[in-house]
């Protein structure tokens, strides 16, 4: 089985309403008339695969997937007003349930969620999964520049802890975005730096340690986590203020995450964060339909790890599909 986690649908209820105008994210026309979703920088290329299921289906047949997890994106809903992104969290939600259910067997999704105010984000979190059939929620590498090791997530992370769901950490622009406005920096390098930040910071500020059922998914391999974990060891060793909060070394609660492989294709990088983690911690995701997605690309990186059927068959689905209770 392959099961792409890593995907993205914004619904057409969420584009519909972010097009009416009056959001802190807006939609805009390019000269070819394709349409822009954009903030702070950045912006997405939306494709009919962001709202349609029908081209979401087509495209997984043609590249041999058999199921998709659908996701949010950026810039999320905490960018919003406070009323306005607690309204629009249970707006988009409710059609990505409507969207599984047409597509039981092929879709499920992961629920967005207003981050700006954690309360409704644990509330919204359970409705997502006792009423919806959602499989988990959206987190992002920062908050409105707020660290998700932050304490005031902690309501959100018991709520994640006690029904046993996963939180995939998704990338965005990283707070000082000025040096990553050239180039399109803010996705090519950005958003794995960011990725890595809030990963360390959740371990760092004993967030990890005080949940340690919370089960965190890291986006593109977890961005440069594999590659200085012993660098990050080593300031817990050096510094006090790195290791006041952990009774153990920080690559340990690192490797109690999870990492997807969507946006590094690198045989080397997959083959660090194996390394790293380990075979059961890693699974496969392509980014679909965002401009930098190649699904053939990223599962032929996997064919060519060498591993043995067993492990190439838990990174490319069995691992995602325990981790969603699929």
């Amino acid at each position: 089985m392959v099961l792409d986690f890593h995907t993205h649908f914004y619904t057409s209820a969420y584009l519909d309403e972010i097009e009416k105008g009056g959001y802190q994210a807006v939609l805009v026309r390019d000269t070819d008339g394709n349409r822009l979703l954009k903030l702070d920088g950045d912006y997405s290329l939306i494709a009919p695969a962001h709202f349609d299921a029908d081209r979401v289906i087509e495209h997984m047949d043609r590249h041999g997937v058999d199921r998709q997890l659908l996701t949010f994106s950026i810039p999320g809903l905490h960018v919003e007003e406070p009323d306005a992104g607690r309204r629009l969290a249970r707006v988009v939600n409710e059609a990505l349930a409507a969207t599984v259910a047409h597509y039981p067997d092929r879709l499920s999704a992961l629920a967005v969620l207003p981050l700006h105010d954690p309360a409704a984000s644990a509330a919204e979190l359970s409705r997502s999964m006792t009423e919806l059939n959602l499989r988990g929620g959206l987190l992002f590498s920062n908050i409105n520049g707020k660290s998700p090791g932050d304490s005031e997530f902690h309501e959100l992370y018991a709520v994640a802890s006690t029904l046993d769901v996963p939180l995939f950490l998704h990338p965005t622009s990283p707070p000082s975005i000025k040096p990553f406005m050239q180039y399109r920096l803010t996705p090519i390098a950005g958003f794995p730096f960011d990725t890595t930040l809030a990963a360390v910071q959740m371990v760092l500020s004993g967030t990890m340690a005080a949940f340690p059922e919370l089960k965190i998914v890291l986006g593109n391999l977890g961005g440069t986590v594999p590659f200085l974990a012993g660098r990050i060891d080593q300031g817990y060793i050096a510094y006090p203020e790195a290791s006041e909060k952990l009774d153990r070394p920080p690559s340990a609660y690192l490797r109690n995450m999870y990492f997807e492989s969507a946006g590094m294709p690198s045989g080397g990088a997959l083959r660090l964060a194996i390394d790293f983690a380990g075979v059961d911690r890693i699974m496969f995701g392509s980014d679909f339909p965002q401009q930098i997605a190649d699904v053939d690309l990223g599962l032929r990186i996997i064919e060519e790890q060498g591993l043995d059927e067993a492990d190439r068959q838990r990174i490319v689905g069995l691992n995602a599909a325990g981790l969603l209770k699929i």
